[in-house]
């Protein structure tokens, strides 16, 4: 089954997705773009910027950020920044020293770095003194093009791989290694970039096309897929977790598997994130009766007024007959921001078993926050966010983690497992 909406609310629906993700593409600042500031101004817009950070940014006690050489990353060459264009990509480069991709300057220079996970074609980790490939979407632009899961990254660009980690790790933090691997691998708009593997004792180099990527991103697609696999449900939400058209969408999946005898949810392409009524209008369609499903913490007034701040957030069920069936929900490492707190409020209802890798580890809800003169929209994690049972939602694990590594023929491992696991329960009722 796939939900059709009109075209033009389809491309708009993907452009405003992609660009809330990070502010990219056409919804960057367009070229020859330069509203001008003085050195003033900059100076100001920089001081209300660290300002910010000190008061509302959640994590600060997670990141161990070095302050001092954070505070000389934006004085550097402050008298050289005349235009809006600019100062965007200064505080975006010096924001880096946080290593978050849940946060950044709005719009961001064309030039700069494509959001990471959307535009994320795989996900690597430096690992024992190595880069290795540990996750690509199954059937994705990367395995079509030749990686694999397992592939040991030798080079970048032609150049050693942790050589170019070094090269681009603004904080300096060994802890920073992993992101900014994945932030090369993810490149810039209209960029192509060679890696070099190695793969089965062979050394191979391979090619991203960034724009096939964007492109591919972009393009018209239903706002979610759904299917029989046997008389099991199959829904999976195409990065539509920002569009409200998903709840009566999803509502009409729903009642055509009404008879179903379990429903396997599929969040693993859920990169851009989007809202919580989206959510809760999917997360209310599982439960019966009331249910928190996470927490809050507002740390800003805690830091003011030294009074902790914290509270659950709740589900109630909506329409006429909810499914209350077995349920799994899929994850990986492209299930983010929103697509975790389902993933996360699903599994502390009791509702669902989680099955698949880590998930994406987005920081937090954002919020975020114009500056005076240049009006950049400042965007970080205010809240932190934590499953129910007090685990922070960036180090939640599915219950049962699917290894990809090996995975020579990109096969649905995840998928396979969730109907093992629903045949498992069935066998045991009958």
């Amino acid at each position: 089954m796939i939900f059709k909406m009109p075209r033009n609310a389809k491309v708009h629906i993907a452009n405003t997705l992609f660009c809330s993700a990070m502010m990219v593409s056409g919804c960057s600042f367009a070229q020859g773009s330069t509203p001008t500031l003085s050195t003033q101004q900059v100076n100001e817009d920089i001081r209300e910027f660290t300002e910010l950070l000190k008061q509302r940014y959640a994590y600060l006690d997670k990141k161990n950020v070095h302050q001092a050489s954070f505070d000389a990353c934006l004085q550097k060459q402050v008298s050289q920044i005349k235009t809006v264009n600019a100062l965007s990509g200064h505080l975006n480069h010096c924001f880096e020293f946080f290593y978050d991709q849940h946060s950044e300057i709005r719009p961001r220079p064309r030039d700069y770095y494509l959001p990471m996970p959307t535009a994320l074609t795989m996900w690597a980790e430096v690992k024992s003194e190595t880069a290795v490939i540990t996750s690509i979407p199954h059937n994705g632009y990367a395995f079509r093009v030749g990686f694999r899961a397992g592939m040991t990254i030798e080079k970048i660009n032609g150049k050693a791989v942790f050589d170019a980690i070094k090269a681009a790790n603004v904080s300096g933090q060994q802890n920073a290694q992993t992101w900014v691997l994945n932030r090369l691998l993810t490149g810039t708009r209209n960029q192509t970039m060679t890696v070099t593997v190695k793969w089965q004792g062979q050394l191979q180099t391979l090619t991203i096309d960034t724009k096939q990527v964007v492109d591919e991103i972009i393009k018209e697609k239903p706002i979610l897929t759904s299917e029989w696999i046997g008389d099991i449900a199959y829904i999976r939400p195409e990065n539509s977790l920002g569009n409200n058209a998903l709840i009566p969408a999803f509502d009409e999946a729903l009642a055509k598997y009404k008879e179903a005898s379990a429903l396997i949810l599929d969040l693993r392409n859920t990169p851009s994130g989007g809202n919580s009524d989206v959510a809760r209008g999917i997360m209310s369609r599982f439960i019966s009766e009331r249910f928190p499903y996470q927490e809050h913490e507002l740390v800003a007034v805690e830091r003011e007024f030294g009074v902790k701040r914290r509270w659950q957030e709740f589900v109630y069920p909506r329409g006429d007959k909810t499914f209350t069936k077995p349920l799994v929900v899929l994850s990986n490492r492209w299930t983010g921001s929103m697509g975790e707190g389902m993933t996360i409020g699903l599994h502390g209802m009791q509702r669902a078993t989680v099955i698949g890798t880590p998930m994406a580890q987005l920081l937090g809800a954002i919020s975020g926050h114009t500056l005076t003169h240049s009006q950049l929209n400042v965007v970080i994690p205010v809240e932190k966010l934590f499953h129910i049972n007090g685990t922070p939602r960036e180090a939640f694990l599915p219950d049962i983690v699917i290894d990809h590594v090996d995975n020579i023929e990109n096969e649905d491992l995840a998928l396979k497992a969730g109907l093992r696991h629903l045949s498992k329960l069935a066998s045991k009722t009958n």
